[in-house]
C-alpha cells in the first residue's frame, strides 16, 4: 500500500509539474561535430514487487527464504559514453556502473563494457569496425527473431540499452538507379574462443554472419545469415514500408537448422530433440492525427514450448516445490528453471500492443503510455501502464506499473511476481 501511495503521488506530481517546465532553446553550435564527445545519464531506480510466495518459482529460488509478500529494490546506474573523432577514424567506448539492493542480494558492477570499440572509414562509402558491438537486425519493435548475433530484447521495456559482443565488421555501400537504389553489404565475425564472447555460445567457433541491405522500391529489406558455429545456422529477412506518412508495416522470418530443444516428459525426464524451426513477425506502427501512436506486433516463436509442454513444466515444478529442497526432484525442477522453460516468452505465440500519447490535455513535455503483451496460447498477459516527464533540462522522470494475470499454469501467471511499480529519475549530460 505504501508503494501504490507514494506511484501515485509521483504520477500527480508530474502532471502539475507540465507548467513549471523551462523554455525550449536552440543552438546550432551544440550540433557541430567536436573532436571528442563525453556524454552520459546518472539513474536512481526505486521498485516494489509484489511477490507470489505461493508459486513455485518462488521456492526454487529462494529455498532458503520466509514467505514475503514484498520485495523492494533500490538501483542505481552510471552510464558513460566517450567518443574520438579523428581524420578517418572514430574510436568509442560505453561503460556501465551500477548498484542494486533489495532484502534478499546486493549487487555490484563498477566496470562494465557495454560496448565500444574502433571505426575506420577510408571512404565515404567503405567503412571496418572492431570491438564490442550491439548489431540490432530486425524491425521488430518487441522482438527480433532475426537477431541472431544480439542479445534478446526485453519485451515490457525494449528500449533498454543492451550489451553487445566482441566482434568484426565491414560495411559497403553501392548507391544504384532503378528500382533499387541502395545496396549495403555487412559481413561479420563473432569468434569464440578461449575468453572471447563466452556467453554467446559454444568456444571454437569464428561464427560467420552477413547482412544485406536494400532500398527497393520504397521499401528497406535485410537479407541475413549466421553461419553455423557456436550457434545453429540460421537465414531470414525483414522488411519495412511506409504506406503512408502515418502508417508503416514490418514483418521478420527466420529459419534455423538443427536447433537442438529439451522437452520434460511426463516421467520427468528430459528428451533432447532436433527441428529446424521457423519463426515470424508481423507488425504496424501508426500515429493518428492527435499524435497517438499505435504498435501492434504478432510473433510466432518457432524455438518456443507448445502449450501442453509448458503445461507439463509447470505441474513438475509445482510438485518439485512441495517435494523438499534436499530431493533430486527439487533440484530438476531448478536446473529446468535454468534451460529454455524459464526464459521470457518462451512460449509460441504472442501479441503486443502499445499506445501512447504526446502531451495530451496539454500537460507539456508528458507521455503517458499503456503495453500490453499477451501469450496467445494460454490467455496470460502483462498490462504496463507509465507515464514519462521532460519537462526538467536533461531530466527524466519515470514511472509505471506491470500487472501480471494471475491464472495457474500459464506463463505470466507463473512468475515471480504478480504486481510492479517502479519510479526512476535519469539526468542526462
Amino acid at each position: 500500500m505504501r508503494s501504490l501511495i507514494t506511484i501515485e503521488f509521483f504520477l500527480l506530481a508530474i502532471a502539475s509539474c507540465s507548467s513549471l517546465a523551462e523554455d525550449f532553446s536552440f543552438d546550432t553550435n551544440e550540433y557541430e561535430k567536436k573532436t571528442f564527445e563525453f556524454n552520459g545519464y546518472a539513474e536512481a531506480k526505486q521498485e516494489a514487487l509484489r511477490l507470489q510466495p505461493e508459486r513455485a518459482v518462488y521456492s526454487l529460488i529462494y529455498p532458503d527464504e520466509p514467505a514475503r509478500n514484498w520485495l523492494y529494490r533500490s538501483t542505481g546506474t552510471l552510464d558513460l559514453t566517450g567518443k574520438l573523432h579523428l581524420t578517418d577514424t572514430v574510436a568509442d567506448i560505453h561503460g556501465q556502473a551500477s548498484y542494486a539492493e533489495d532484502s534478499f542480494v546486493t549487487t555490484e558492477e563498477y566496470d562494465k563494457v557495454m560496448d565500444g570499440g574502433i571505426r575506420w572509414s577510408p571512404a565515404t562509402n567503405y567503412s571496418v569496425d572492431i570491438g564490442k558491438r550491439v548489431q540490432r537486425w530486425g524491425k521488430g519493435y518487441a522482438w527480433n527473431p532475426v537477431g541472431f548475433i544480439e542479445r534478446p530484447k526485453d519485451p515490457s521495456d525494449p528500449q533498454t540499452v543492451r550489451e553487445g559482443f566482441n566482434m568484426v565488421s565491414m560495411e559497403w555501400t553501392k548507391t544504384l538507379d532503378g528500382n533499387i537504389r541502395t545496396l549495403t553489404l555487412t559481413p561479420v565475425v563473432v569468434p569464440t574462443y578461449d575468453e572471447l564472447n563466452p556467453d554467446f555460445g559454444a568456444e571454437g567457433s569464428l561464427n560467420p554472419a552477413a547482412k544485406l541491405y536494400l532500398l527497393a522500391w520504397n521499401t528497406d529489406i535485410d537479407l541475413l545469415w549466421l553461419g553455423k558455429g557456436a550457434r545453429p545456422q540460421s537465414i531470414g529477412l525483414d522488411f519495412s514500408r511506409n504506406i503512408s506518412s502515418e502508417l508503416e508495416i514490418h514483418g521478420e522470418w527466420a529459419h534455423q537448422y538443427a536447433v537442438e530443444k529439451n522437452t520434460l516428459a511426463s516421467s520427468g525426464s528430459t528428451v533432447l530433440s532436433t527441428a529446424n524451426p521457423d519463426s515470424y513477425l508481423l507488425g504496424s506502427r501508426y500515429l493518428t492525427e492527435h499524435e497517438v501512436t499505435w504498435i501492434v506486433e504478432y510473433l510466432h516463436n518457432g524455438r518456443g514450448y507448445s502449450t501442453s509442454e509448458l503445461d507439463s513444466y509447470y505441474t513438475f515444478i509445482n510438485g518439485a516445490a512441495n517435494s523438499g529442497k534436499t530431493t533430486t526432484a527439487f533440484q530438476k525442477a531448478q536446473q529446468l528453471m535454468q534451460s529454455g522453460y524459464n526464459k521470457a516468452n518462451s512460449g509460441e505465440n504472442y501479441f503486443y500492443l502499445r499506445a501512447s500519447v504526446n502531451e495530451p490535455f496539454d500537460w507539456l513535455y508528458t507521455t503517458p503510455a499503456l503495453t500490453v503483451i499477451s501469450h496467445l496460447d494460454d490467455g496470460s498477459f502483462q498490462i504496463t501502464p507509465e507515464i514519462s516527464y521532460t519537462g526538467f533540462s536533461n531530466t527524466e522522470l519515470r514511472a509505471r506499473a506491470i500487472l501480471l494475470s494471475r491464472e495457474q499454469q500459464t506463463e505470466f501467471g507463473e512468475k515471480l511476481s504478480r504486481q510492479r511499480f517502479e519510479i526512476y529519475v535519469r539526468y542526462f549530460f
